[in-house]
């Protein structure tokens, strides 16, 4: 990579843009984990389970 491409990480390590990567695949899973259980209806009735657990 040239060092002019990206002028602002120059005092970055890379180690640090590494965990930075880390962190926003951890996040986009989150996000594609979250809209996958909304679109399939896990999300639709969160009360209901506790009335369950009562009711045994």
């Amino acid at each position: 990579m040239c060092p002019n491409c990206f002028p602002s990480v120059e005092g970055l390590a890379p180690g640090y843009i590494l965990a930075l990567l880390i962190c926003g695949l951890f996040f986009a899973v989150a996000v594609g984990a979250m809209f996958i259980a909304s679109r399939s209806g896990h999300l639709d009735n969160l009360e209901d389970s506790k009335y369950r657990m009562l009711d045994d």
